[in-house]
């Protein structure tokens, strides 16, 4: 096992057990794995706080995160959650570069359609300038969803295509993708209790 693998894993054994404790209104946790690289992101909700970790290997180093934000519903339109974030860089040539304070801020909304849902999800902080964006549409009963995503950084510059498939009645998702600029496959499994 590759220390990619390893330190994905661990961030995900961590969170996943961090959510059970905090009898969370909802969390969520997702692992993506390519041969090169490891993407391991989580979120916890309690009321109007949200935790959130997240982890990438890259090529050329790492970078672990952590947030607290606050959730202001916008009426019908979306929630704002707004709060501090820290980060965790390390650079394969040169090491750890120490811990950076920043602010984080986070649009989303989910809308129930005909065909099943759609969610949307735009997020930005300040620390190495890093943004994310996320469309992903639900379709019915049938367990399947599909998303585009797309997001950079000072260090960081990507967009993917994803499939996710739910087992079951559960949270439990599988996933497999395309990653548009690495051109890159990867594989996933994703946990949603929201």
């Amino acid at each position: 096992m590759t220390r990619t693998t390893r330190s994905a894993l661990a961030v995900a054994i961590v969170f996943s057990s961090s959510a059970t404790l905090t009898h969370a209104d909802g969390s969520f946790l997702q692992v993506d794995l390519t041969p090169e690289t490891a993407n391991a992101v989580g979120a916890v909700a309690r009321g109007p706080l949200n935790f959130g970790l997240s982890f990438n290997d890259y090529e050329g180093g790492s970078v672990a995160g952590a947030s607290l934000t606050y959730a202001l519903p916008l009426g019908e339109i979306a929630t704002l959650k707004l709060g501090p974030a820290l980060a965790a860089v390390r650079d394969d040539d040169d090491g750890f570069e120490g811990i950076e304070g920043g602010a984080k801020v986070v649009l989303d909304r989910y809308t129930p359609t005909s065909f099943g849902g759609l969610y949307l999800l735009a997020e930005a902080n300040t620390i190495q300038s890093s943004w994310f964006a996320l469309a992903q549409t639900s379709f019915g009963n049938s367990g399947f969803s599909a998303e585009l995503s797309r997001g950079g950084s000072d260090t960081y510059d990507e967009a993917t295509l994803a499939i996710n498939k739910r087992i079951g009645n559960g949270p439990v998702s599988l996933r497999a993708g395309w990653r548009l600029i690495s051109e890159q496959a990867f594989v996933g499994v994703s946990i949603n209790t929201f």
